[in-house]
């Protein structure tokens, strides 16, 4: 793949889910927390016990659930420390290293370590996520890890409904055995929380130029067939995929999200898709090997304008123009066919079908009773739940921009549905959508788990990154970004001094400034309050 790395920042299905703002302002971060929650797991990094070969860490224990497994206590690798545990499966099995912790019940948690892997095969079983840190008896898993691998992070989200857990550095899984060696360390189980700056999400856009697959049509017809974007193709789309991420999408959440937008060109041609309805569409499966885990969300752009290679005919396989399945608490995953994705500049597709992605995320974080939103209503169904204006229905492309679809006037649609300003018109003031509140909790990758940001020093380097996002998103000049990011920069270098009473007076002075470039409408209001927020937190934890 080639890497493109800026660092800021059929339509949509018929019904959306939605979340109500109202009832998630209960959980928006009440209280401060200057240091991140402590984690639930003990002795996570396998430092403690009384060494000796053949001998477990202390408060874990092994099992093989096929019995050809061995549990080892390794002092010659670890990710930090001196030790780490291992797993040798000479055969398939489903072998665990166990703990049991006691956790808060109806909460959101975050299960994360590290693992290296060497040879791990999935044994015939497609389902097995190869090693990985899980609970016993959940479904859960992150993202698998297989074959031969370095040191990386893995992690996910999961709500809790007993105590206590069984937490498994894993090789294999229920009906999904594996063999090979794995090396874990470093685990962590914290409560996820909302926090400020918001946690930002990271949008990685896949584009395959080319597509060649076989498959067996509706009339058991075997095709071979190929297609190829045009050099112009690829790059108006990815102009377009950056101009949603960098832009639309700061300005349709209100700048509570300030996303970082990586963009990924396959070099080998797509070969292999999953039926969908009529036709095919790539899913997770078919582009697994450039499936990164350590995105929020992944964007797929694909060509399915082809022709069949031994008669010549042309033809267009996709099941529809874009798809976004449900993937709970998961990455979020949506695929776009490149005619809908750029080439026709339609810049709704991506905002609208992203939507989709979001509704299914929030959703599943269990915050809010969700009402149905309808993305083909008659015109009068919705409102501004601030203003009680209606909406404008018109679609809108590069070159006819409207703008109450992104931001200008407050109340586009789909900018309301994602800044939690939305309501129906028959109960106006009940603000639906996801608005600052739910942004604070983060993406399912980058988050307060696996990103913690609570430390006044770890605030005022976010609060830096969120200024420049904000600077890319022209959303606010250069002259006024340069002198807001010396003032961060001066109170770095001040936190650095030990019991310096300068600190919280930096920032104070910071405040003042944004305040100032707000009245001057230099700076939009709501995101300049959302440094402000950052900035108040900062200086309670000096």
């Amino acid at each position: 793949m080639d890497s493109v790395r800026f660092n800021p920042s059929r339509i949509a299905h018929q019904a959306l889910v939605a979340l109500c703002t109202a009832s998630l302002s209960s959980v928006a971060l009440a209280a401060t927390m200057c240091t991140a929650p402590p984690n639930l797991v003990s002795n996570p990094g396998f430092e403690q016990g009384s060494y000796a070969p053949g001998s477990p860490p202390a408060n874990w224990l092994f099992d093989t659930g096929y019995g050809s497994s061995l549990g080892t206590w390794d002092n010659a690798t670890a990710h930090s420390g001196q030790f780490s545990v291992r797993i040798d499966a000479s055969a398939p099995d489903d072998a665990t290293w166990q703990q049991s912790a006691n956790v808060p019940t109806n909460t959101l948690l975050y299960l994360g370590g590290w693992i290296k892997s060497n040879n791990i095969q999935r044994v015939g079983q497609p389902d097995s996520p190869g090693a990985t840190v899980s609970v016993l008896g959940r479904w859960d898993q992150p993202a698998p890890t297989l074959g031969t691998t370095p040191w990386h992070a893995v992690g996910m989200s999961f709500f809790t409904d007993t105590s206590p857990l069984l937490i498994t550095p894993r090789l294999g899984f229920w009906g999904g055995l594996a063999s090979g060696t794995a090396w874990y360390d470093d685990l962590t189980l914290v409560p996820r929380v909302a926090n400020t700056p918001h946690p930002r999400w990271k949008v990685l856009v896949l584009i395959y130029p080319q597509t060649d697959v076989t498959y067996t049509d509706a009339l058991g017809v075997s095709r071979h067939v190929t297609g190829a974007m045009s050099r112009w193709d690829v790059d108006r789309t990815l102009d377009q995929a950056r101009r949603f991420v960098q832009h639309d999408i700061p300005a349709l959440s209100s700048s509570n999200m300030l996303p970082e937008f990586t963009a990924r060109v396959a070099h080998e041609p797509l070969k292999s898709l999953s039926p969908f309805f009529e036709g095919w569409w790539p899913a997770q499966g078919d582009v697994i090997k450039e499936l990164d885990p350590a995105f929020d969300s992944v964007i797929v752009i694909w060509e399915p304008r082809v022709r069949d290679v031994a008669t010549g005919q042309p033809l267009v396989i996709a099941g529809d123009g874009a798809v976004t399945p449900d993937r709970g608490l998961q990455q979020t995953y949506t695929t776009l066919r490149v005619p809908y994705a750029g080439l026709n500049g339609n810049r709704n597709v991506y905002k609208q079908q992203w939507g989709v992605a979001l509704s299914s995320y929030f959703l599943s974080m269990q915050l809010a009773s969700p009402p149905p939103i309808n993305f083909n209503p008659a015109p009068t169904q919705y409102v501004n739940c601030q203003t009680g204006q209606f909406y404008v229905w018109q679609e809108e492309t590069n070159g006819n921009p409207i703008p109450n679809s992104i931001y200008n006037n407050g109340s586009g649609f789909i900018h309301d549905y994602y800044s939690g300003t939305l309501a129906l018109a028959d109960a106006p003031t009940a603000c639906l959508g996801f608005g600052a509140p739910a942004w604070a909790w983060g993406g399912p990758v980058t988050h307060s788990g696996s990103a913690p940001t609570f430390t006044a020093l770890d605030r005022v380097n976010a609060l830096i990154e969120q200024i420049d996002a904000l600077e890319r998103a022209d959303m606010l000049d250069h002259g006024p970004a340069q002198s807001l990011r010396a003032m961060l920069q001066a109170e770095r270098h001040i936190m650095g001094m030990p019991h310096s009473p300068a600190a919280q007076a930096g920032l104070t002075v910071f405040i003042k400034h944004v305040r100032q470039l707000i009245s001057s409408g230099q700076l939009l209001p709501h995101a300049g309050q959302l440094l402000i927020e950052g900035a108040e937190a900062a200086r309670s934890c000096t």
